[in-house]
């Protein structure tokens, strides 16, 4: 059973093995030892043809060996592997051989006893179980999602954000090309190598880069609705900046005087985005800066969006080609060789397409603030509590034990065999982005009890509860505040955040000199 759920046996040689055995005198041993197959799959297949009565052998992949799983099950398992992924919690294969023993004890089903001793499914169900479902489930690396950023994208944040930014367009009216997203990104002196053709069997493959460690080299740019870009500014680590720093730089655009209009620059929310100084510059200037909130600029800021992305790309293909040119093998890349190669990656990377693109799919341009879909916002359901300084009542929520049964339960119709729930994972799984789909509510602490007392033509399925976050102690942390940096309210707010900062820091430095 091992090797028949490991291997893609190639369906023409065990049907040339029973041939063989059928119609000569060449035993099975010495047939599976020929054509390299394992006697037992051998002869248990030509068992199942002998008595099946067919005239044909039609050799099938043996993945339903021991199943301990029903389709149906099965169907509820991968759909939470799914919802799992999408949360941004997902499974390891270890995680999910110990969710799969998990479920057969909380549903009762007859499983290998091997199980038991390190209470985790075996090797050999996890195999089956991929081969069974290599259509919808394969093993990815992810990329590393910090919990800020997960719990920042959530509905309240994103309605805030559009609030102020809806707000700013009623202030005049502003043609795309008065709509400016402006950020930094860092490129280093040492680029990411490109996948190349290499031979097989070789474990490790070298690609040259410039040195151990890059320089870090900040690019501002800036481009608005309309598709076009501003002329890029380098940022050096250098105490002076000399012109021969930007050899072969974009060429900066020409200046001239024109009727001032006022455009709305979108900016992330960092701090140096928020002093007087430059508010009160941009107002002078008929600039209305909206910021967005922290660590929600890789789904709404443009440049994060579709912009940055290729650009880097391009930029480490750049870098790569300037170190496989034969006149510069062996040479290491400075910063001074930075603003060229950046040149190049920024031709291909600032076009209006991935620009106008950016504004698009963030909901800034066309005005759409309802883009972005329920699924969006999954990972940040595991975190999203009740602010205890609002509701008396979420002291009285008690945190998630160990033993509570999951909240992923599945009545199988007898009529349908397909899973249903409050709103089920698999209808959540075909939902378009844009629906409008509910997280299941947490089940009761009885709900173990109701499944065992349930007929089995309506049983439900019990799969372990999705993550959740305890409630919060004490009030809400403070946090940078999402704004309308211009608006006269909240430059006085900002103005007294600033105070308040500045009493704290004082109280700090007169116990440090007690």
């Amino acid at each position: 059973m091992q090797k028949d759920c490991h291997h893609k046996t190639d369906k023409a040689k065990p049907q040339n093995t029973q041939r063989e055995v059928l119609n000569t005198n060449l035993s099975i041993r010495a047939a599976a030892k020929q054509f390299g197959i394992a006697k037992s799959a051998l002869a248990r297949h030509i068992k199942n043809f002998k008595s099946s009565g067919q005239n044909q052998f039609v050799y099938n992949h043996n993945y339903q060996v021991k199943k301990v799983f029903n389709e149906t099950e099965e169907s509820e398992l991968v759909n939470y592997i799914k919802m799992a992924v999408k949360m941004h919690y997902s499974l390891n294969l270890a995680n999910v051989k110990k969710l799969a023993y998990e479920c057969a004890i909380t549903n009762k089903n007859k499983y290998p006893s091997q199980w038991d001793e390190k209470k985790e499914a075996g090797d050999n169900w996890l195999r089956c179980f991929r081969n069974r479902h290599t259509a919808s489930l394969s093993l990815r690396k992810p990329e590393g999602t910090s919990l800020a950023r997960s719990a920042s994208s959530n509905k309240e944040t994103v309605a805030a954000f559009f609030k102020a930014y809806k707000s700013a367009l009623a202030k005049g009216k502003f043609e795309p090309s008065r709509i400016y997203n402006v950020d930094e990104t860092g490129i280093t002196t040492v680029q990411q190598p490109p996948k190349i053709l290499a031979p097989k069997g070789v474990k490790q493959i070298g690609g040259m880069t410039s040195a151990e460690r890059g320089v870090l080299v900040t690019v501002i740019c800036c481009i608005n609705a309309a598709g076009n870009t501003v002329p890029p500014l380098f940022v050096f680590p250098r105490a002076n900046f000399k012109n021969h720093m930007l050899k072969g730089a974009p060429v900066g655009a020409i200046g001239a005087a024109n009727k001032k209009d006022k455009v709305i620059l979108l900016l992330d929310n960092h701090e140096s985005h928020v002093s007087i100084p430059t508010i009160d510059l941009a107002k002078r200037s008929g600039v209305i800066l909206v910021t967005f909130h922290p660590h929600t600029s890789h789904r709404m800021q443009p440049l994060d969006v579709c912009v940055y992305g290729p650009f880097k790309t391009y930029y480490s293909s750049a870098v790569s080609n300037w170190m496989n040119t034969p006149g510069n093998a062996g040479k290491p890349i400075t910063i001074y060789d930075v603003a060229e190669l950046a040149n190049t990656a920024y031709l291909k990377a600032f076009t209006p397409s991935n620009i106008t693109k950016g504004f698009q799919v963030s909901g800034l341009y066309p005005l759409n603030s309802d883009i972005f879909g329920e699924q969006v916002f999954l990972p940040s359901n595991v975190t999203d509590r009740t602010d205890p300084s609002l509701s008396k009542a979420s002291s009285q929520i008690k945190p998630l034990s160990s033993n509570e049964t999951s909240v992923i339960t599945a009545a199988v119709s007898p009529q349908t065999m397909s899973p249903s729930l409050n709103v089920s994972l698999s209808e959540l799984e075909n939902q378009p982005s844009s629906s409008d789909i509910r997280v299941p509510p947490r089940s009761s602490d009885n709900s173990m009890t109701k499944a065992e007392n349930t007929p089995s033509t309506n049983r439900q399925i019990l799969i372990r509860p999705i993550p959740k976050a305890p409630p919060r102690k004490g009030t809400a942390s403070r946090g940078r505040k999402k704004r309308l940096l211009t608006d006269t309210p909240e430059i006085n707010e900002i103005q007294k955040d600033k105070e308040k900062a500045m009493q704290r820091k004082r109280k700090l430095e007169l116990k440090k000199t007690k």
